[in-house]
C-alpha cells in the first residue's frame, strides 16, 4: 500500500496542472480561505525546487487542461499524488459538498484517471486527517468530524 508520505518528484509541468486542479476545486462551491492558503503553501513549496514556475495569481487563472493533464500524470504516483492534493482542497473547509464531488469527478475522468485510483487518493487523504484528530480527547467532536467524510 501507498503511503500518503511517499516522494514523488514535481517538474513544472506536474506543478502547473496540480495547481490547476486544485483551483477548480476549491472555487467549485466558492473558496474559502482555508483552501486557497492551502493551495498557496503548496505552490509556494514547489516553487524553489521547479525553476521557471508563474507567479501563483497568474497560475491560478489559468483554466485546467485535461489533454495537458493527461500527458504530464504519466504514472499511478503522479495520478494519486494529483487526486489527494485536490480531496486535500476540497476537505480543507471540513465538508465535500456535491459541487465538490461533481468536480473531483470531472477531474479524474478528464485526466484519464480511474475510479480505483480516485478511491485509493480519497482513502489516503482521509487517513490522514483522520490521524490528525485521532490523539483528540473530545469524542463527540472526532464523531462528528468522521461521519463528515
Amino acid at each position: 500500500m501507498k503511503n500518503f508520505f511517499d516522494p514523488v518528484d514535481l517538474d513544472l509541468q506536474h506543478v502547473r496542472v496540480i495547481v490547476q486542479g486544485m483551483v477548480q476545486v476549491a472555487y467549485s462551491d466558492g473558496a474559502h480561505d482555508r483552501e486557497l492558503v492551502l493551495i498557496r503553501g503548496f505552490y509556494e513549496s514547489c516553487r524553489d525546487d521547479a525553476k521557471g514556475l508563474a507567479y501563483f495569481a497568474d497560475l491560478a487563472k489559468t483554466p485546467f487542461d485535461a489533454e495537458v493533464a493527461r500527458e504530464v500524470l504519466d504514472s499511478d504516483a503522479l495520478k494519486i499524488t494529483f487526486m489527494a492534493s485536490c480531496y486535500l482542497v476540497a476537505y480543507a473547509d471540513g465538508f465535500l459538498s456535491e459541487a465538490e464531488k461533481r468536480v473531483l469527478s470531472e477531474l479524474a475522468k478528464g485526466a484519464g484517471i480511474d475510479e480505483a485510483t480516485m478511491s485509493h487518493a480519497q482513502e489516503l487523504v482521509k487517513d490522514q486527517l483522520l490521524m490528525q484528530v485521532a490523539r483528540s480527547a473530545n469524542l463527540e467532536a472526532l464523531q462528528g468530524i468522521v461521519k463528515g467524510m
